[in-house]
């Protein structure tokens, strides 16, 4: 009797696992032609230009520059967005190298490597231009008197930036200690 269950309980077990691979199989078979996540950051992002992000770069810091704090927030935010979304389109057209195994990366012409490391610094500068559009904005909420989202966005500026964007890594950093109530990082790098 025993001998029955565990031979029937082994049965059932493979058909459970077997109907699992084959949905599973399923899935990844669609998985090609799945565009759902590019199609949703193009209805909610439209499809930027390196011209759009910078008409909306130049409005945003005009807006910050004027000390115009509930304006600039949404044009900050936008610029970060569009910033951020052509840079991973950018990054798109890299990804059959980056996707490479490291022998293939290694071995790859470095002709071609130049070709496209242009497009590689590219789209680092458009994800530092995000970085410093939540950092303006943290100092936009700031200046508004709207600590609990200025936390949040120093917070997720710092956790981006690159570790080369000195400045702005301090200008980040002094920002969120002001608001928490600690004493300034001193730039070691400027003579006093």
């Amino acid at each position: 009797m025993k001998t029955r269950r565990c031979c029937l309980l082994m049965v059932m077990a493979l058909v459970a696992v077997l109907c699992i691979s084959s949905c599973a199989g399923a899935e990844t078979q669609d998985a090609p032609f799945d565009l759902s996540e590019y199609q949703s950051r193009i209805d909610e992002l439209g499809i930027p230009t390196v011209a759009s992000v910078k008409e909306i770069a130049d409005q945003a810091q005009a807006a910050f520059a004027n000390g115009q704090h509930e304006e600039a927030i949404p044009l900050l935010r936008e610029w970060a967005k569009k910033a951020n979304w052509l840079a991973n389109l950018i990054s798109g057209g890299l990804q059959p190298f980056y996707k490479g195994s490291y022998d293939d990366r290694k071995s790859f012409p470095s002709k071609k490597l130049s070709a496209l490391s242009a497009y590689e610094r590219m789209s680092n500068g458009l994800k530092a231009q995000r970085d410093h559009a939540m950092i303006m904005e943290a100092e936009c909420c700031v200046a508004l008197a709207r600590s609990n989202e200025a936390v949040g966005l120093y917070m997720k500026a710092l956790d981006l930036l690159d570790i080369d964007d000195w400045d702005w890594w301090l200008r980040a950093t002094n920002g969120l200690y002001s608001v928490i109530g600690v004493d300034s990082v001193i730039d070691p790098m400027k003579k006093k």
